[in-house]
């Protein structure tokens, strides 16, 4: 591209095709091909998402990233294929075979792609052992989880090793909503809640349960972003700072206030008010937020330049959301 573009932190990759199911006890995720730029992700015998080729096509996304204004995607994988319902052995050797496409579509055009991969979370000791040679297998600059590990919050000591294996590996943590704990009593009667409200809820929980377990605090050079803008973070800070006041327990834990972790935490500007994303990325964490669209999904944020244009930030500020923040996240030298 003839001038420097967006740098888009939460884009979303899916194999064409998926490795045979090995015995697993779920469903597995799997892909029916109508044609060469159509298909259908199933997981078992059901239907999960109608897919094309923008998930695996280079050619066409470097199309759509052109159209934008977007010189560099950060591929991960689509969330559900995660797969933290299967048996741990069987989630590994899926994460080969997606962790492997990823690379390939980063090698293929290494100066509009990076990426990040899937990691077994549902055994941190095996996801930790899994991250020592990630860089060196598939060359990405970090791992994809999800907003909960089986209702597990990320946050919870046993994840511990995740942690502590990102930070010795230099590797970033994107933080995307999945199977979201507060919606799942009323997703069978309103399936749009999930990815309308759940996601956000989610996103939200997982950042404060990052903070409040004191996770930074113990990786000070841990580089962890939430999608979505964080949720519903920017609703909490003050909640969670008159927590941290009150209880003794969360004040002996952590140095210092949320708010000043919250803004160590990085944020993708996914969140569609520009009203948002302007407090978002001038109050609650400044020079933190990194463009980011949930390409190439019905719900992605269409024009990401024109977005960022319009919630009012300054030149310095939407420089830095458009490419500053994300530098850092990625640490990109």
């Amino acid at each position: 591209m003839s001038a420097p573009g967006l740098i888009d932190i939460h884009s979303h990759m899916t194999p064409r095709a998926l490795p045979v199911d090995p015995g697993s006890s779920a469903p597995w995720p799997c892909m029916r091909c109508q044609d060469e730029a159509r298909a259908t992700l199933m997981l078992g015998d059901k239907p999960f998402r109608e897919l094309d080729d923008r998930s695996w096509d280079v050619a066409r996304r470097c199309e759509d990233m052109d159209r934008d204004g977007v010189a560099i995607q950060l591929l991960s994988p689509m969330p559900e294929l995660l797969s933290y319902w299967q048996d741990a052995a069987h989630a590994e050797y899926l994460a080969d075979h997606v962790n492997a496409a990823i690379a390939e579509m980063v090698a293929r055009r290494p100066d509009r792609f990076r990426g990040l991969a899937m990691v077994p979370m549902q055994e941190p000791a095996r996801a930790a052992r899994y991250m020592r040679d990630l860089k060196a297998r598939f060359g990405v600059d970090g791992i994809e989880i999800g907003s909960n590990v089986g209702g597990a919050l990320p946050g919870e000591e046993r994840f511990a090793p995740v942690f502590a294996a990102a930070e010795a590996g230099d590797l970033a943590v994107f933080v995307h909503a999945l199977h979201p704990v507060a919606t799942a009593a009323v997703m069978r009667h309103a399936p749009f809640f999930t990815p309308m409200v759940g996601f956000p809820l989610d996103v939200a929980m997982a950042g404060a349960s990052l903070i409040t377990e004191g996770v930074l605090e113990r990786h000070p050079r841990l580089r962890i972003a939430l999608s979505h803008g964080g949720g519903a973070m920017a609703s909490l800070i003050g909640r969670l700072d008159q927590g941290w006041r009150m209880v003794p327990e969360l004040r002996d834990r952590l140095s210092t206030a949320p708010s000043a972790q919250a803004r160590r935490l990085f944020y993708d500007s996914n969140v569609y008010e520009p009203a948002l994303l302007r407090h978002v990325a001038r109050d609650m964490a400044p020079g933190q937020v990194c463009a980011g669209t949930d390409y190439p999904y019905l719900i992605m944020q269409d024009d990401p330049a024109a977005f960022i244009a319009s919630a009012g930030l300054t030149a310095a500020e939407a420089d830095s959301v458009r490419r500053g923040a994300a530098t850092r996240f990625l640490d990109m030298r």
